[in-house]
């Protein structure tokens, strides 16, 4: 690739930065559960990125939203891949989905990263998945140096958020909200069987949220996997059930609180033949607990919308705190923005300072002088970080340059 090429290619990376997401403004949880991306679908998502010779490529799913980051023509090659690794199709999207490309693809990140866009507003989890996220990007070689640093620019915006305002005071995540529902609805919390089914690194959170604000209850732990049962299990001094055991556990325990990315239901109604009160919290997506659950007598069950709406009542002060978090987030975009207008005229000002040499050269017949192209270099760095007119201001920086000589 030859310098101009370079050049270009550079100035282009902010232009270029797209997402096209999927979240729960504008779906359900039926609607984002098709559009769900398993971790091993995620990483045959980048290494087709690669392939389409994509600069930079990373893809954010959580609960509450499917995005796919990328640098690219136009936002549809990121729709059309996201469609491909999914049970979603173009028309769902059309009515479900958004799109954005340039400096509103950087905004929503930062949004993003900050819990400012998410269903608990200032939810705290959204940080540890869009660092997973960038890992995973990163380890598939599609994590490129410009997306890279807007990733650590909308890290530190989020940081100076939670430490300036108050947006994400107190305990509040999605897996927080299971523990203030079984409180609401439980009183006697005691010696209840609480049965977690799901134990990857949101299960996690669940299960530490279970022993530290649930004492007295009798925790089980249960995974497709045995170890990852028996791991956390052991970590909050619970009882682990083996996967082969699930039914019998199911049908036993008074609180089932399920947060597995099965693609099929785990939970069925068969496995229910005691009659009791049960109060079942389905945490994933797609939805691991069938909906006919719901009619069993003695039974309520509940998904992650309608856990986050009644969160949501008891939050409602952060709102009061947007305001300065949009500032932050204005701020930092900024500070990226002077960042990159940076990064992209350092090539253009190392082919004049080139030129210039040979010039000197060429027409004086002597070694290049130095300090006067230093000069030279560093007052169109000046201007062009003031106002980029790149063809006026490198004649004038000529021009200056020759008059000087």
């Amino acid at each position: 690739m030859n310098q101009m090429a370079a050049l270009d290619q550079a100035h282009t990376f902010l232009n270029k930065f797209s997402v096209a997401g999927i979240n729960y403004r504008k779906s359900d949880v039926s609607i984002r559960g098709k559009f769900f991306i398993s971790p091993e679908h995620s990483i045959l998502l980048l290494k087709r990125a690669a392939e389409k010779e994509f600069p930079g490529c990373m893809v954010l799913s959580t609960c509450n939203r499917t995005e796919i980051y990328g640098i690219c023509d136009h936002p549809h090659e990121l729709i059309e891949m996201l469609c491909m690794y999914t049970h979603g199709n173009i028309n769902d999207f059309v009515e479900h989905g958004y799109q954005y490309q340039g400096l509103p693809t950087v905004e929503h990140l930062f949004k993003v990263a900050a819990g400012l866009d998410s269903q608990i507003i200032g939810d705290n989890e959204i940080l540890s998945q869009l660092k997973q996220a960038a890992k995973q990007s990163k380890e598939n070689n599609c994590l490129n140096s410009f997306m890279e640093r807007v990733v650590n620019y909308a890290l530190q915006s989020s940081k100076e958020i939670k430490t300036k305002t108050n947006l994400s005071s107190g305990t509040v995540s999605v897996s927080y909200a299971a523990i203030e529902i079984i409180r609401e609805r439980c009183a006697a919390i005691r010696n209840k069987k609480i049965l977690l089914v799901g134990t990857g690194k949101f299960g996690n959170h669940i299960g530490n949220n279970l022993k530290n604000y649930l004492p007295g209850a009798s925790l089980y732990f249960c995974n497709r996997t045995d170890s990852k049962a028996i791991e956390l299990a052991t970590q909050c001094r619970g009882t682990f059930v083996s996967y082969s055991n699930i039914v019998k556990a199911t049908n036993d325990a008074d609180i089932i609180i399920v947060s597995s990315a099965a693609e099929n239901y785990v939970i069925l109604p068969e496995y229910f033949t005691k009659e009791k009160s049960r109060l079942i919290l389905d945490l994933s997506i797609p939805q691991n607990v069938d909906p006919a659950v719901q009619s069993l007598p003695g039974i309520t069950l509940m998904n992650v919308d309608e856990i986050s709406v009644i969160l949501n009542k008891t939050i409602s002060l952060r709102q009061a705190e947007v305001p300065k978090a949009t500032e932050i987030i204005n701020d930092t975009m900024l500070d990226l923005c002077m960042w990159y207008r940076k990064q992209s005229i350092n090539p253009l000002l190392r082919i004049v300072k080139t030129q210039l040499q040979e010039l000197s050269e060429t027409l004086f017949a002597e070694q290049p002088m130095e300090e006067k192209i230093h000069k030279t270099v560093s007052s169109l760095a000046i201007q062009l970080s003031k106002q980029d007119n790149r063809g006026c201001q490198c004649i004038t920086a000529l021009s200056s340059y020759l008059h000087m000589n």
